[in-house]
């Protein structure tokens, strides 16, 4: 069961992303180089971690909330089928209860762009805009706030029902992960926390205290294509001209993950949803028509067509660093961490 729930799991996720640069590649209104731009960012998403990244345990559910947050951003841009925004919404903080963190700020940016930015904003398709910003008001703030008490409820109150023990759950969850109760064993204390609110690990720590290094690393060997989406907003919000202040306010969505880092290391899982945000926004603005990411674009692809071996290392760079992992983001970043703390440690810091 477990290997048929992967393999409709990224076979779903794998048809989705196809799905969306066949869509925006086949667009007939769509400038060139625009195009050449998508397709570049959709050969760094599946050379780089956007595709190959795998969680062990139970974190093939987590892809999930990617899938459904992309469907919903979807809806909220035709304008239709808003009904299911709360719902997919719910879902989502259902199968993770981090959810509010890591992906929910996909849907919610899209609110922001229709209530604040589209009706100000110059974009190709005119017939796209929705003037019912009340409408957006409204959805915005039931979704908000139903998963908003979700969260909170989840964290705070919800419980096992009644009847099922910590035994029962070790037990089943060896079974579906086929392997042995000893290994499931080693988490009694996180389940008793999390599912009978009986002692053991409450789901709130500050795990950053000791991965702070891991972070440093992190920043700097990603230092590259931090500074390429640095510059690709810039020049969104220098094109937007009087709207350039709130279209700067769309990469900060990723702020949302900040929470995460402090309060647990499972840092792969984090930076892949820091990761996959700014990847869903550059794509969202490009293929709804907004010409200030348009003209944005286009200016990045004559940087590149100007420093074509450097994007072609980067792009490169990219592969090598390869899948994110569950705790330590990937094996690059964790390798040269460890001898951090070794050098460290021979200096009396560590």
């Amino acid at each position: 069961m477990r290997y048929i729930h992967a393999f409709l799991t990224m076979g779903t996720f794998t048809l989705l992303m196809l799905w969306l640069v066949y869509r925006a590649l086949r667009e007939e209104e769509m400038d060139v180089a625009v195009k050449r731009f998508l397709s570049g960012l959709a050969l760094v998403f599946f050379m780089g971690p956007g595709w190959s990244t795998n969680y062990s345990n139970f974190a093939l559910m987590e892809l999930w909330l990617p899938i459904l947050s992309i469907l919903g951003m979807y809806a909220l841009v035709k304008g239709k089928h808003m009904w299911c925004i709360p719902v997919i919404a719910v879902v989502c903080e259902l199968i993770h209860t981090g959810y509010v963190f890591l992906y929910f700020n996909l849907i919610l940016v899209v609110f922001y762009y229709k209530i604040f930015m589209e009706k100000g904003a110059d974009i190709r398709h005119s017939d796209t805009k929705h003037s019912d910003t009340k409408k957006y008001i409204v959805y915005g703030i039931v979704t908000f706030v139903l998963t908003s008490i979700l969260f909170l409820y989840m964290m705070f109150a919800a419980t096992a029902r009644e009847g099922i023990t910590i035994d029962y759950v070790i037990e089943r969850t060896a079974e579906f992960m086929h392997k042995p109760i000893e290994e499931i064993e080693t988490q009694r204390e996180l389940i008793q926390g999390y599912l009978f609110r009986d002692g053991g690990f409450s789901g709130i720590a500050f795990d950053i205290k000791d991965y702070w290094l891991l972070l440093i690393v992190m920043l700097v060997l990603f230092s590259p294509f931090i500074y390429e989406v640095y510059r690709y907003w810039k020049l969104v919000a220098k094109e937007a001209g009087k709207l350039g202040a709130g279209y700067a306010l769309i990469p900060l969505g990723i702020v949302t993950t900040i929470p995460m880092y402090i309060m647990h290391c499972d840092y792969g899982r984090w930076t892949y949803a820091a990761f996959f945000y700014e990847f869903a926004c550059i794509w969202l603005l490009n293929v709804t028509g907004d010409r200030a990411a348009a003209k944005a674009a286009s200016k990045m692809m004559e940087r590149i067509d100007a420093n074509k071996t450097y994007y072609l290392v980067l792009l490169f760079y990219a592969g090598i660093t390869g899948a994110f992992a569950q705790n330590l983001i990937n094996p690059m970043v964790s390798m040269i961490e460890s001898y951090g703390w070794k050098v460290l440690g021979a200096l009396g810091i560590g």
